[in-house]
């Protein structure tokens, strides 16, 4: 029996590993290899020397990502809390190895801090509930706190001062790839009970939800598409295309929201 038990822990734990390399493997294409590394303008060298370290800290992301499944149901801001403590314990160690790798710098430790805001947020809204439509767009703006973190290593291993401008054009259309993901599975996490930005909006707006978005949609894009021009003609054109790429098809169609629920 004990056997048994072992090897059933075993299977489970290998099952883990292989979702989590696979979720890695396909945010990093999107983002890093698809996404920063030509907004960049990397050379082929260039993108080799920040693979290996930037995976590496994408695929770490989702341990993370594990101690805030386990705590889907406790209050982080509870005195005492252990799996807080851990969480802060996983964040010291993800500063200690990029210290250590040398790939820190001000803009990582900016995304480090933004990430713990990010899971203390999605813990206070699955337990205590989503209180207005700002808290829900808050989160949707902090998700991407791991991708970005990748992003601004990268400066940080190539020995480059932080493009700041092309981190703030970037920023919206992060955001709006986020919550073009939660449009894809919006039925899929309703059914599941997983978070999902366009759920909540429905959830407090009902059936004006979806007019609620999209406003919220167009808003990012011309945040994003203003920054764009002050980029110069030759870059601005190649941008476009990288940014909109990650957007545009999956935020054209805002699903008919789901009022009614199974108890």
């Amino acid at each position: 029996m004990g056997n048994r038990a072992t090897m059933a822990r075993v299977r489970e734990r290998l099952r883990t590993e292989h979702a989590v390399l696979s979720k890695s493997r396909g945010i990093f294409r999107e983002y890093v290899t698809e996404l920063y590394h030509p907004a960049q303008e990397l050379t082929r060298w260039q993108r080799a020397r920040c693979t290996p370290l930037t995976f590496l800290v994408e695929y770490l992301v989702y341990r993370v990502d594990a101690v805030a499944e386990d705590s889907r149901d406790l209050d982080l801001d509870v005195a005492d809390n252990q799996h807080y403590d851990k969480l802060v314990r996983y964040k010291y160690r993800f500063e200690a190895l990029l210290r250590r790798a040398r790939a820190h710098n001000d803009a990582v430790a900016r995304q480090l801090d933004l990430g713990e805001q990010y899971v203390r947020l999605e813990n206070k809204v699955t337990t205590h509930g989503v209180a207005d439509q700002q808290q829900v767009l808050r989160l949707a703006e902090l998700r991407s706190s791991d991708v970005r973190l990748l992003h601004a290593m990268t400066f940080a291993i190539l020995r480059r001062p932080i493009d700041q401008d092309l981190l703030d054009l970037l920023w919206p259309v992060e955001v709006l790839a986020d919550i073009g993901n939660d449009l894809e599975h919006y039925t899929q996490d309703v059914a599941s009970g997983q978070f999902n930005t366009y759920d909540a909006i429905v959830r407090l707006h009902g059936d004006a939800a979806p007019a609620r978005l999209r406003a919220q949609l167009d808003r990012y894009e011309a945040l994003f598409l203003e920054r764009l021009g002050s980029f110069p003609a030759a870059r601005r054109d190649r941008l476009a295309v990288l940014g909109t790429r990650r957007y545009r098809q999956r935020t054209a169609q805002i699903p008919e929201p789901i009022l009614e629920r199974a108890p």
